[in-house]
């Protein structure tokens, strides 16, 4: 399997795993940054790690189709 054809999709699911985190520890914490608090941090990080698996799943199902 050909890693780097990965690459943005795994990129992508890092990025939303650093989002949620942040946004667990801003919900722990309670903090909030004016209009941003825990709650976007969250819905953004799992909006992000959901584009990244659809984009891992038909860069393999294209793959595989060859």
């Amino acid at each position: 399997m050909q890693l780097k054809k990965f690459l943005l999709p795994i990129i992508l699911f890092l990025v939303g795993m650093v989002l949620i985190t942040i946004g667990a520890a801003f919900k722990i914490l309670h903090w909030d940054l004016g209009f941003i608090d825990a709650t976007i941090f969250i819905a953004v990080g799992s909006v992000v790690e959901v584009v990244a698996s659809i984009i891992a799943i038909v860069k393999l199902i294209l793959m595989y189709r060859k």
